[in-house]
């Protein structure tokens, strides 16, 4: 079709009047030319961003199950905030963007929590030599991006051994980084004193973008009026624009981190850690010492929301601890009910749970049917992961304009969390979903959060036929059944070992 050439006379001269209004602004040419051009580009989607973080140890049923409303068949019906400790409870404000799945399985026999290094892949090898590809990287590589992988007190004292191979890159585990000051400064180079590297066209834009007057704001968004949606998506910018700096007058968080030139979490850390000599032992390594575990990983979230919003890294792996790790948790805390030590793994993870007197062999399915002062304490101790999950990164991510939406939308709308542990229920380790006796459901801690960029329908609570434990009855589906849903969720074509299909109802 021949172009209008009235139409592509007023592009040609909306781009030369930007090209010199960003010169103006003291922009690079190169930078001028490219925003100028993306006035008359093809309207573009903003960025999906994924974060999967492992919670450790398993959980709880009694303190981690949503309660169904009504009759309990309406999944849309639910409460994350009503059982015991309520270890989903922080999510309840956010419930619109969670999906909670119940009934899945992770492949293989293996021991217990040296299964996680299976967990995200879907292998079904308990040989750590064999290459597999975890979840993250699956979507990282399916989106072209290179994902960031972080761990507060992600492996061993002494090394990074099976314990700590959650990640896995294709041919080998991925050690997370663990210092969030040295990842600050790469993916925020030049806003800590840093030697700034050349930075890429795409990265000085949004710098430059953020540092628009309003009334050079009002002057641009004058000069795309007159071009339809269809024809400009700098309007999409610049709406995003003045979402942000609205957002940064009214209080809006994290709205404003992306101009910020420090975070004061990640700085603490640094200056704790700096000059450091480290003995042939390393137990005084800052990064691995008991006492700075909560301020490390106060500081990887911060980064994670930071991030996240300024799409920094578009996929995040997260590993608070590794399988098996024995933090002390008494800062939560509470008595010690029936745990027998405040370790998270031994000391809390290992308490049993204990049948509520009135449960029968054929009464109701419900996690009623467990005692829940039993096992209180682990189940604040899981709930604590929650809370700072959700007041670090969610709560932001909720109330943040995207910066490169136009209708409104949040990062949280385009964004997509995924938690999960090795384990479900805590104590029998269970790698299945199962009802245990009496009639008390157990199932694979399996949660996401966020909106995937209108590719998931999230507020829901799917839930699959679980068989009693050690019934002949058929296999519940495997997890990387919900791999696969969440892949798809963020655009990406996949595969996973074992798949039987995507979920029902769960993609948009």
């Amino acid at each position: 079709m021949r172009p209008h050439l009235t139409l592509e006379r007023a592009k040609s001269i909306l781009e030369r009047r930007l090209f010199l209004k960003a010169m103006g602004l003291g922009l690079a040419a190169p930078v001028a030319f490219k925003l100028a051009k993306s006035a008359t580009a093809a309207s573009a989607g903003p960025p999906k961003r994924f974060l999967v973080m492992y919670l450790p140890h398993g959980t709880a049923m009694e303190h981690f199950n949503p309660k169904m409303g009504g009759d309990g068949t309406d999944p849309t019906n639910f409460a994350l905030d009503m059982t015991g400790e309520a270890i989903l409870g922080p999510l309840e404000a956010y419930k619109k963007w969670v999906n909670v799945y119940q009934g899945f399985q992770y492949p293989g026999d293996y021991p217990t929590h040296e299964g996680i290094v299976n967990i995200l892949s879907g292998a079904d090898t308990g040989d750590i030599t064999t290459p597999r590809i975890t979840l993250e990287h699956v979507i990282a590589k399916g989106l072209g991006v290179k994902p960031l992988i972080l761990g507060a007190c992600s492996h061993q004292l002494y090394s990074m051994d099976l314990h700590g191979m959650l990640f896995w890159d294709g041919s080998a585990a991925v050690e997370p980084q663990k210092d969030p000051s040295a990842v600050f400064d790469k993916l925020f180079a030049g806003q800590t004193g840093t030697p700034t590297p050349t930075q890429s066209a795409d990265d000085q834009l949004r710098s430059a973008m953020l540092d628009i007057t309003t009334a050079e704001l009002t002057d641009l968004q004058k000069n795309v009026a007159s071009l339809t949606s269809e024809q400009t998506k700098l309007k999409s910018h610049l709406d995003a624009i003045a979402a942000m700096k609205d957002a940064a007058s009214t209080g809006g968080g994290a709205a404003v981190a992306c101009s910020s030139s420090t975070l004061q979490s990640v700085e603490a850390v640094r200056k704790a850690s700096a000059g450091q000599v480290i003995n042939s032992s390393h137990s005084n390594d800052y990064f691995y010492q008991e006492s700075n575990f909560r301020a490390i990983f106060q500081a990887q979230l911060d980064l994670v929301a930071k991030a996240l919003i300024c799409n920094a890294a578009q996929v995040i792996g997260l590993m608070p601890m590794y399988a098996t790790c024995e933090l002390d948790f008494s800062f939560i805390g509470g008595g010690l009910g029936g745990s027998s030590g405040w370790g998270h793994h031994g000391g809390l993870s290992h308490t049993g749970y204990q049948p509520n007197p009135s449960a029968m062999y054929n009464s109701p399915v419900s996690t009623d049917n467990a005692l829940e002062a039993t096992r209180a304490t682990f189940g604040r101790a899981q709930r604590w992961f929650f809370e700072q999950l959700t007041t670090n990164v969610i709560s932001l991510l909720a109330k943040t304009p995207d910066p490169a939406a136009s209708d409104g939308s949040t990062v949280l709308d385009n964004t997509l969390i995924y938690v999960t542990s090795e384990i479900g229920d805590s104590q029998d380790h269970l790698r299945v979903s199962e009802i245990l006796s009496p009639q008390l459901p157990s199932y694979l801690p399996m949660v996401s959060i966020g909106g995937a960029g209108g590719g998931i329908v999230s507020g829901q609570v799917l839930t699959l036929p679980i068989p009693k434990q050690g019934s002949t009855s058929p296999a519940t589906r495997p997890a990387t059944d919900v791999y696969l849903t969440l892949a798809k969720a963020m655009g990406v074509t996949a595969t996973f070992p074992g798949t039987t299909g995507t979920l029902s109802g769960v993609l948009a």
